[in-house]
């Protein structure tokens, strides 16, 4: 029988301890983060329910229904495509210089490196814990990964430390010399991880194709941020970001063999399959997706995330920023400025869902879509609500619907605590290495080949094949403030659609050195048809072209983000103090 990551995350905190515990007094036990307890790593069994603790790092579903993908990830760090109700701090340069907290917090990078402490000291033969060791290579990697995309800089740790080491008061490592070991960590993971035809607990767990994705995904980052932070206060000196794209291009490719059995999802259902992927219960049989966390009510693990695109919103919009990136359905630029001077609310929605891509239609609710259809009857979708607040509000009049499964129990319950829903939390899923690949090829100023990458997403979304379009309406192809070919502002394009509402924005706005795209601007709506809200008190601003401008109080000069300061988070001032090694970021 396949063996589930919840399971396992469920079993994990009462076997540590009953087992770091073992023959010892309750006054006398290690802390978990100092296990010297030989009983503990002598079998692989140990192994593998130590490294089960840092799945929980990754973003999921959770009990209460937020999916930091799905309905607030990019909204709350803060993007030009989801906004919340309240403006991001984040690009309004707003935050503060902090004292503690933040994610300057190392109790995690030790527990691995306890793991690699000890792993030696189990009896069974390596190829029974080599699955795991792999994991704990691929969790010391995002871990630190996660460190680099908040603050940059960190100190680099290859054993648990303890009160007195000295290494506590080390200056941080080079950017370069911490990516670099990321890496490094995750070939050794990709040479010990099973594929996914063979993994333990199958795409449930981590596999040799995850920690191929993760890898792509790391040097892209990194070589777009040299690239475009090149002759800022965030450039490594002396770095070379092709060799970064040269990685990312060579993970990814190696990803698209054919003996990887990668594929993209569809039932050649192309108005359908984009929404329903998300939608799915179990992904145990989709090629597309290489880790999820599945979810099983007769174990009490499931959430309340069917409510949240149903007959909720988390108050999380989609901006029309990102709705202009969407082609018409012939594969070129649309004019929605100009339709939206004679098309508006309810009508613009269903013009532009006839006209244009059909992953437009399956991110947003258009007018009469079927809601829900289960034990609660029939709900449809008349219009977004401008008029609601708090976790109801939509301040765009772009209501996200993707991953609404009209069949699920909950759908339509309107209880936010019928925590009854099942749906998966996709983790990776392999169109973000055809992304990846397309991406990191064009910067390379090589030829990308687009029928074994972006071709396949647009066929799954019955849209024409990939072309560098000029587009003269300025509308998918914006002003990063430095030149761009064609070809690469349509390969983010591309990303920005495939991608939209899953978490990726904020961080491609940041290697992507775009802060020109938000300063001094504000998020807008839908062109607003004040005669569809007669009976609703509504009280929206609209721009010059009729959009709601729903920030137009909160940021009457637009966002304020500060480039020598806001593309790092500020290190606790608290821990500088502590040690004296550690310099501030720019700015801070």
């Amino acid at each position: 029988m396949k063996t589930n990551i919840y399971a396992y995350w469920t079993l994990f905190l009462f076997t540590v301890t009953a087992l770091s515990s073992c023959k010892k007094d309750y006054l006398e036990r290690n802390p978990l983060t100092q296990i010297s307890n030989d009983e503990y790593w002598k079998t692989a069994t140990d192994l593998d329910k130590y490294v089960l603790q840092f799945y929980t790092s990754f973003p999921v579903i959770d009990s209460v229904g937020s999916y930091t993908g799905l309905t607030s990830w990019d909204a709350t760090r803060g993007s030009d495509t989801q906004i919340s109700a309240t403006a991001s701090t984040t690009w309004n340069g707003a935050r503060t210089v902090v004292t503690s907290g933040g994610n300057w917090k190392w109790a995690r990078i030790r527990s691995i490196n306890v793991f690699f402490e000890n792993y030696q000291k189990c009896k069974d033969p390596f190829e029974r814990y080599k699955q795991f060791l792999g994991e704990a290579h691929f969790f010391k990697a995002k871990l630190y990964f996660d460190k680099v995309l908040t603050y940059g800089d960190v100190p680099w740790y290859d054993k648990p430390l303890s009160m007195d080491s000295k290494e506590l008061y080390k200056a941080r490592d080079s950017r370069t010399l911490v990516i670099d070991s990321i890496l490094s960590n995750l070939d050794r993971a990709i040479t010990q991880l099973p594929s996914l035809r063979t993994v333990q607990g199958g795409s449930n767990r981590l596999s040799k194709e995850a920690a191929l994705l993760f890898k792509s995904r790391v040097a892209l980052f990194e070589g777009s941020w040299q690239k475009y932070h090149r002759g800022t206060v965030f450039a490594t000196t002396g770095t070379d970001p092709n060799k970064y794209f040269r990685i990312a291009k060579q993970a990814a490719e190696e990803l698209m063999k054919p003996e990887y059995k990668t594929g993209i999802y569809s039932n050649s259902a192309p108005n359908e399959d984009y929404n329903r992927m998300f939608s799915l219960a179990d992904q145990s049989a989709n090629p597309e997706v290489l880790l999820w966390k599945k979810f099983d009510r007769t174990q009490n693990l499931s959430h309340s995330y069917q409510i949240y695109v149903s007959d909720r919103t988390a108050g999380i919009s989609v901006t029309m920023d990102q709705i202009q990136q969407y082609l018409d359905k012939t594969g070129t630029p649309y004019d929605y400025l100009t339709v939206a001077k004679t098309v508006k609310g309810n009508k613009f929605l269903t013009k532009i869902a006839q006209d244009c891509d059909p992953r437009l239609s399956q991110l947003i609710w258009i007018p009469n879509m079927l809601m829900w259809d289960n034990s609660y009857g029939k709900g449809t979708f008349s219009k977004p609500f401008l008029d609601k607040s708090g976790e109801y509000l939509n301040n765009t009049g772009f209501q996200i619907k993707k991953g609404n499964d009209p069949k699920d129990p909950q759908a339509g319950s309107g209880v936010a605590w019928n925590t009854n829903s099942i749906t998966s939390s996709i983790i990776f899923r392999y169109a973000e290495a055809l992304l990846n690949y397309a991406e990191a090829t064009a910067e390379l100023g090589e030829a990308v080949d687009y029928e074994r990458s972006i071709n396949l997403l647009r066929r799954r979304s019955g849209m024409p094949n990939f072309v560098a379009n000029s587009d003269p309406y300025k509308n998918s192809y914006a002003d990063y403030g430095y030149a761009l070919s064609n070809e690469l502002h349509e390969i983010r394009r591309e990303r920005t659609v495939e991608l939209a509402a899953e978490g990726f924005r904020y961080d491609d706005l940041r290697r992507w050195a775009a802060h020109k795209l938000l300063l001094g601007k504000r998020p807008k709506g839908y062109p607003l048809d004040q005669s569809e809200w007669t009976s609703q008190k509504i009280n929206y601003q609209v721009d010059n072209n009729g959009l709601i401008d729903p920030y137009i109080k909160q940021l009457p000069a637009g966002y304020q983000f500060n480039p020598q300061r806001d593309y790092l988070e500020c290190i606790p001032t608290n821990e500088i103090t502590l040690n004296t090694n550690l310099k501030p970021n720019p700015g801070w």
